[in-house]
């Protein structure tokens, strides 16, 4: 646009709202764990992008401000809880995660959702055919 000078993208000012989003996220809906000086937590990773993740935690939540780490298939990141509401919590990463890391997160969690299929299916299969008596 004439008159105006070229802002290269890492200088123009932020177009994000407050308490909105940067960056993207991806859905993945796999196991992790929660270590925070008060224990560990079990939980899904529901999303993940390169600043921050959401989390499902089996049980309590953490309280908000609480620092943890966040440990999932090879993945260790450092964090705060930002905030924690209706059985989940948002982490804000200490320090941004790479963003082939995020992309290989989505193909292990295609992984995952495919063999947990897998396995419900053989399950499901021995169970009609009086091979176990519990799934």
């Amino acid at each position: 646009m004439p008159g105006k000078p070229f802002i290269p993208s890492a200088h123009q000012p932020s177009t994000v709202r407050p308490g909105r989003r940067a960056e993207s996220r991806v859905r993945l809906h796999i196991p992790a764990r929660l270590i925070l000086l008060t224990g560990v937590v079990n939980c899904m990773l529901e999303d993940l992008s390169v600043t921050g993740a959401a989390l499902i935690p089996q049980g309590e939540l953490p309280p908000v401000d609480a620092s943890g780490i966040l440990q999932c298939e090879g993945l260790e990141v450092f964090g705060v809880i930002r905030w924690a509401r209706y059985g989940r919590c948002g982490m804000l990463f200490d320090e941004r995660l790479p963003l082939a890391n995020v992309i290989s997160m989505r193909h292990i969690a295609d992984a995952y959702e495919h063999n947990e299929r897998e396995r419900f299916r053989q399950s499901a299969k021995a169970w009609v055919q009086g091979g176990i008596r519990h799934l």
